[in-house]
């Protein structure tokens, strides 16, 4: 089942090297294709069912839409693809939540915490680039077949920083009746429980410039190279982290404002301000 779930990814890979090589027609690898897909459908069919069933379980067990979605996926599709997939997803969704105002994993009653401002001016720089890019590309380049390939690229490209700016927007830290949840667009989405937080503070310190790291018994999602609010927890706590985990005594991450952060989570968690 697994080599069949990388069957359609290489052929696929195979013909395009073909078809640029001039190797093979682009009608007889798109015949190629088709039987090779005609003979997979069964297993794609059975594996798609599968898929289904895998995703209704996972909801049905208290999974999030995209925790679900990215356990369904990985019935279907090899890790990485999978993975490829579900993040172009997220992003896209990203996008369409901006465009109608609303805010992704933010239940009635919990706390959003932005902190994508710091990021603006970064990402109206990336994406002006990235426009003038297009208008580079289309008015420089001659020759039409690698005109099409780079605009391709570069309205891909466009459209993925687009994405992660609006992830950053739209799915901002967030604290509920029961954990501290922190991401960073999409590419991080890690809970604390409430119950293990023993204080918090307004601090603002260095971080690395990874999106999130552990060292030291500390987990740190900084921007800009720099967190604002230190929470200690009541001891060593193990924290997901996607496909690991890490045990922390201790979390820092940014927030566009901190004293704000801290009280809210301090209410949350039913602690008194240490002033």
């Amino acid at each position: 089942m697994r080599a069949l779930r990388w069957a359609a990814p290489a052929v696929l890979l195979v013909e395009v090297v073909l078809v640029v090589g001039g190797r093979l027609s682009l009608g007889r690898a798109a015949l190629l294709f088709v039987l090779v897909e005609a003979f997979l459908a069964l297993t794609v069919a059975g594996q798609l069912v599968a898929a289904r069933r895998r995703y209704r379980q996972a909801r049905t067990a208290g999974a999030e839409a995209e925790e679900a979605l990215d356990e369904a996926l990985r019935t279907v599709l090899p890790g990485p693809i999978a993975t490829a997939v579900h993040h172009e997803l997220r992003l896209w969704s990203s996008l369409v939540l901006l465009a109608r105002h609303r805010r992704h994993g933010v239940p009635p009653g919990a706390v959003a915490i932005p902190y994508d401002r710091d990021l603006r001016p970064i990402t109206v720089a990336f994406l002006g680039l990235a426009v003038v890019e297009l208008a580079v590309v289309e008015l420089a380049v001659p020759w039409a077949t690698v005109r099409w390939v780079l605009l391709v690229a570069g309205v891909w490209t466009l459209l993925f920083l687009a994405g992660v700016a609006a992830a950053n927007v739209v799915r901002p830290h967030v604290v509920t009746e029961e954990v501290l949840r922190l991401r960073s667009a999409t590419f991080a989405d890690v809970r604390v429980p409430l119950d293990r937080v023993a204080s918090v503070a307004v601090r603002r310190r260095p971080a690395p410039d990874r999106t999130i790291s552990v060292a030291d018994a500390e987990l740190v999602l900084g921007i800009s190279g720099s967190t604002g609010v230190e929470v200690r927890l009541t001891g060593p706590t193990t924290i997901g982290l996607g496909r690991g985990t890490a045990t922390v005594e201790a979390v820092r991450f940014a927030a566009d404002d901190p004293p704000a952060a801290a009280r809210a989570l301090r209410a949350a968690a039913e602690l008194r301000d240490p002033r």
